[in-house]
C-alpha cells in the first residue's frame, strides 16, 4: 500500500466532463477513494458525510463557487473539517483570485487543464 492509498478525495466542480477527467488523472495517480459534488453547496454536505482527506475544487460555479465553499468550510464547526486541505483546480490564475483563496488558507493551486504530475505533486506534498 503506497502513502496514498485509500486516501478520501473530494472532487468539486459543476462539469461533469471535467469531474470524469479529474477520477481518471487520480486513478492514474493511486487508488483514491473519490466522492464528487457539483458545486459548493452539495460539497459543503458531502464534506460532512464524507470527510475527506482533501478536497480539489474548481471556483467558478452556479449557486455556491468554490471560493464561497471554502469560506464556510473554515467556519465549520469540527476543527478537522476546518482544517481540511483545498486544492484550487482552474483556468483562473488571476493574482485577486490567488490572493482571495490564499486568505482562505487554500492548500494549493493546480491550473486546468490538470496533468497527474502537478496533482500527483500538489497531493504527495499534502498527504505524503
Amino acid at each position: 500500500m503506497s502513502n496514498l492509498e485509500g486516501r478520501k478525495i473530494l472532487i468539486v466542480d459543476d462539469d461533469r466532463f471535467i469531474r470524469s477527467t479529474i477520477r481518471l488523472v487520480l486513478r492514474a495517480i493511486d487508488r483514491f477513494v473519490i466522492a464528487e459534488a457539483d458545486d459548493g453547496d452539495v460539497a459543503l454536505v458531502r464534506t460532512d458525510e464524507f470527510k475527506p482527506d482533501v478536497v480539489l475544487c474548481d471556483i467558478t460555479m452556479p449557486r455556491m463557487g468554490g471560493l464561497q465553499f471554502v469560506a464556510q468550510l473554515r467556519t465549520h464547526p469540527e476543527r478537522r473539517m476546518r482544517e481540511t486541505p483545498v486544492v484550487i483546480l482552474t483556468g483562473n490564475a488571476e493574482e485577486t483570485t490567488v490572493r482571495d483563496a490564499l486568505r482562505l488558507q487554500i492548500s494549493g493551486f493546480v491550473v486546468k487543464p490538470v496533468s497527474p504530475r502537478a496533482l500527483g505533486a500538489q497531493l504527495h506534498k499534502l498527504l505524503g
